[in-house]
C-alpha cells in the first residue's frame, strides 16, 4: 500500500508529521501543492497522483492537505485519514490574506458528498486553526471520530500509527 500525505498549510517534505510517516512507512509520499490557488493546486495534484492510480493507497490530509485528500476520496475511492481537516477553507484560508478569488477558488472543489471508501478522522481536542463544527457535521453519523490532545499541529502519533495500521490490515 502507498500512503499518500496531504500536508496543510505551507507543508514540506520537513514536515514533523511526514518524517514520523516516512520512517514508520517507506512507501509513503508527500504531495506538495499551491496553498493559495485552488485551480492551481488542483493541477499540482493531478500531475503527482497520476504514477499511482493504480496502486493500493491511502490518504492522509492535514488541515487543508484534508480538503485535497477528502475530495480525491470522493473523486477516486481511496482510504482515508483526516488529521484536523478544514473542508471549508474558503473560510479557514481567511487569516492569511489570500485574496476573495482564491478563497473563492476552493468553492469549485468543495464536496458534499461523502467518501464511499473507509474514513478515519482523527481530532486534536484544542484545535484554535480549524473549526471543527463542519467535520462534525458531515461525518457524525459515519465516523467514529479520534480524539487527541493538543492544538492544531498533530502531536499524539501512535493514534495516527494506528489508524494506518487498521486500513492496511482492513486491505490485505
Amino acid at each position: 500500500m502507498t500512503l499518500l500525505y496531504f500536508p496543510g498549510f505551507g507543508g514540506t517534505k520537513n514536515s514533523e508529521t511526514f518524517k514520523k510517516i516516512v520512517k514508520k512507512y517507506e512507501n509513503s509520499e508527500i504531495i506538495i501543492y499551491d496553498n493559495f490557488n485552488a485551480e492551481k493546486a488542483f493541477r499540482e495534484i493531478r500531475n503527482q497522483i497520476g504514477k499511482y492510480l493504480t496502486e493500493d493507497i491511502l490518504l492522509v490530509g492535514q488541515s487543508l492537505g484534508g480538503f485535497w485528500a477528502e475530495y480525491l476520496a470522493v473523486k477516486l475511492g481511496f482510504n482515508l485519514i483526516l488529521i484536523n481537516p478544514s473542508l471549508e477553507p474558503h473560510e479557514s484560508l481567511k487569516k492569511y490574506d489570500l485574496s476573495a478569488e482564491n478563497l473563492n477558488s476552493f468553492k469549485n472543489f468543495k464536496t458534499e458528498k461523502l467518501p464511499k471508501s473507509k474514513i478515519s478522522i482523527i481530532l486534536s481536542k484544542n484545535d484554535t486553526i480549524v473549526n471543527p463544527k463542519p467535520v462534525f457535521e458531515k461525518y457524525e453519523n459515519f465516523v467514529d471520530f479520534k480524539f487527541v490532545e493538543g492544538d492544531h499541529k498533530l502531536t499524539e502519533f501512535e493514534t495516527l500509527f494506528r489508524e494506518i495500521e487498521k486500513m492496511k490490515s482492513e486491505n490485505d
